[in-house]
């Protein structure tokens, strides 16, 4: 723990060692735990997805810019 931590005010002492992760002090409430939250990464179809959408995207945005510009191209009517 930070060395000026033991010259703050009660209230405040509990909140930093609330914040940094260290034991608190016995004035806390015996029954209760600290809540761990965990974030697990969802690997699903994200990958594949993703790169499908920016796909997608450059061809449609491509095509806008080709009728805007009424650029003559072979394969499209």
């Amino acid at each position: 723990m930070n060395p000026k931590a033991t010259e703050l005010d009660p209230k405040l002492k509990e909140a930093y060692e609330r914040v940094m992760g260290t034991p608190v002090s016995t004035t806390e409430k015996a029954g209760s735990s600290p809540q761990v939250v965990s974030f697990r990464k969802k690997a699903g179809s994200l990958p594949i997805l993703l790169p499908l959408i920016g796909v997608l995207f450059f061809i449609i945005y491509t095509l806008i810019w080709v009728k805007v510009l009424n650029l003559k191209v072979p394969f499209i009517p």
